[in-house]
C-alpha cells in the first residue's frame, strides 16, 4: 500500500537537468520530498535501483517529464515510465503527472515512447503540456502545485478522522525525511543563505509556495487541523501564519518545543488566554513618519539591533514595545500566556493606529526576538493591519542588525 507522506520520483533525461533542478526545488517549496537519479542512487546496479524506488511504498507518486529524445533514451529510462505507469493502475494512492516538455506534443508522445506503451497506458490520461523551450519557475510551481493538490488529497483520504496534517518547516538546515509522520515538510534550506532568503526568494517562491499550500489544505482536506513544527527564520514562522489568518477557520497549531525542560506544547489560537506579564507601550518618534515599528522582545531584547540598524530604515511615526519586566531571556511556560503575548502584540498596534488616527499611517514593520510558535500566532492575527515587512537580525549578536526579509499582505 502506498505512503501517500512518502517521496515524489522524477523521471527526466539527464540532459534537461535544469528542468529537473525546478521541478525538485518548486515541490521542496510546497513540502514534497522527491526522490531523483543524480541525489538519491545508490551504487546498486541501475535497473534494479529503480525498479525498487519506483515501486517502494515510501515512494508516493512519479513525474514522467517527457521530452522528444526520450525513445533515444536507454531502456532504464522507458522501464521507469512503464513501471509508473503500472504501477498507478493499482488504485493504492500511487498517482502519476505526466507532462510533454520542450516541444514533445501529444501527437507524438506514440512514436517516442512506442505504441506499446502508450496505447495501454496514456492514451486515456490527460497529459500536462509545457510548451517549447527550457521551463522557469512559475512552470515548474504549477507541476509541484499538481503534486501538491493530489497529496493533499490522498493524505486526508488516508489519516484517521480528527487526526491532524502535520506540517514541517525548515529554513535553516534539510528537514529529515519522516515518512508515515510529516504530510508536508517545507524545505526552504536551499532558498538561504545562512538567516536570510536569497535575493528574490520571498517574492517568486516562498511566499506563493505557503499561500499555495494553505489553499489547497483548505480545499483537498475540509476540516482537518493542522500541526506545524520545524527550524525556521522567524519570518518564515510568521508568513505560515499568515497564510493560515484566523479569518480562515483551519485550525493550526505549532509544536513548541521548551527549552527549559525539553518538553513541548501546542500553541494556538483555541488556547485559553491567561496573564502573561506582557505589556505593550508606544511613542512618539519622527512627525513626518507614516509607519509604524513594533519591537516585540522575548528571547532577547531586540532594542540594541534595533537602534544599530536604525539609518537604514524608513522614518517611524511611532515605535510600539511589547515587553515584560524580566531578564532576558523570559519564558513564556504555557499556551495559554504565548496567546497573550501575540494578542498584546496585535491590541497595541491597533492601538497605536487610533492614537495616530490624524496621520496617514503606512506600514508595520515587525522587529522581533521570540519563539517560533509566538511568530506564527502573531501572523494570524495580523488581518485589517494592511501591508507587513517582516525582518531577520543579521550578525552576532554584540553587533547584529536588522534586515528586511518577507513582505506579507494579509489583506489581499
Amino acid at each position: 500500500m502506498t505512503d501517500p507522506t512518502g517521496r515524489s520520483f522524477l523521471s527526466y533525461r539527464r540532459k534537461f537537468a535544469k528542468d529537473a533542478e525546478l521541478l525538485i526545488a518548486a515541490q521542496h517549496d510546497v513540502g514534497i520530498p522527491t526522490w531523483r537519479d543524480v541525489e538519491n542512487l545508490y551504487e546498486d546496479p541501475t535497473e534494479d535501483e529503480i525498479r525498487r524506488v519506483v515501486q517502494h511504498p515510501q515512494t508516493a507518486n512519479a513525474i514522467l517529464w517527457l521530452t522528444p529524445d526520450v525513445g533515444d533514451a536507454s531502456d532504464i529510462l522507458k522501464a521507469e515510465v512503464r513501471l509508473a505507469l503500472d504501477r498507478s493502475r493499482q488504485d493504492d494512492g500511487f498517482f502519476v503527472i505526466p507532462a510533454t516538455a520542450r516541444g514533445l506534443t501529444y501527437s507524438q508522445v506514440d512514436t517516442v515512447l512506442g505504441p506499446e506503451i502508450t496505447s495501454e497506458l496514456l492514451r486515456s490520461w490527460n497529459l500536462v503540456a509545457m510548451g517549447d523551450g527550457p521551463i522557469g519557475p512559475r512552470d515548474a510551481a504549477e507541476i509541484a502545485g499538481r503534486v501538491l493538490r493530489r497529496r493533499t488529497e490522498e493524505i486526508h483520504k488516508a489519516l484517521p478522522s480528527g487526526e491532524p496534517l502535520r506540517i514541517a518547516l525548515y529554513t535553516r538546515e534539510k528537514p529529515p525525511f519522516r515518512p508515515g509522520e510529516i504530510a508536508l515538510s517545507l524545505d526552504w534550506h536551499r532558498r538561504f543563505e545562512g538567516r536570510e532568503a536569497r535575493s528574490g526568494a520571498w517574492e517568486e517562491a516562498l511566499l506563493p509556495a505557503i499561500q499555495r499550500v494553505a489553499r489547497e489544505v483548505a480545499e483537498r482536506a475540509p476540516g482537518r487541523s493542522v500541526q506545524a513544527e520545524g527550524l525556521a527564520a522567524l519570518p518564515a514562522a510568521v508568513a505560515l501564519g499568515c497564510a493560515f489568518l484566523a479569518t480562515r477557520k483551519i485550525p493550526i497549531s505549532w509544536l513548541q518545543h521548551m527549552a527549559e525542560d525539553s518538553s513541548e506544547q501546542l500553541w494556538s489560537l483555541k488556547a485559553q488566554r491567561e496573564p502573561s506579564g506582557f505589556e505593550g507601550t508606544m511613542r512618539s518618534h519622527d512627525d513626518k513618519g507614516q509607519d509604524l515599528a513594533i519591537l516585540v522582545s522575548v528571547t532577547d531584547d531586540v532594542r540594541p539591533s534595533f537602534n544599530r540598524s536604525m539609518r537604514d530604515l524608513p522614518a517611524f511615526r511611532s515605535l510600539v514595545f511589547v515587553g515584560a519586566e524580566k531578564e532576558f531571556p523570559c519564558t513564556i511556560p504555557t499556551a495559554g500566556q504565548a496567546l497573550d503575548v501575540a494578542r498584546t502584540v496585535v491590541e497595541t498596534i491597533k492601538k497605536a493606529r487610533r492614537a495616530y488616527a490624524e496621520t496617514e499611517l503606512g506600514d508595520i514593520h515587525l522587529f522581533m526576538a521570540v519563539p517560533a510558535g509566538l511568530a506564527m500566532l502573531v501572523g494570524q492575527l495580523l488581518n485589517t493591519l494592511g501591508t507587513v515587512q517582516t525582518y531577520e537580525c543579521v550578525g552576532p549578536k554584540a553587533t547584529g542588525r536588522y534586515r528586511p526579509a518577507a513582505r506579507l499582505y494579509p489583506n489581499q
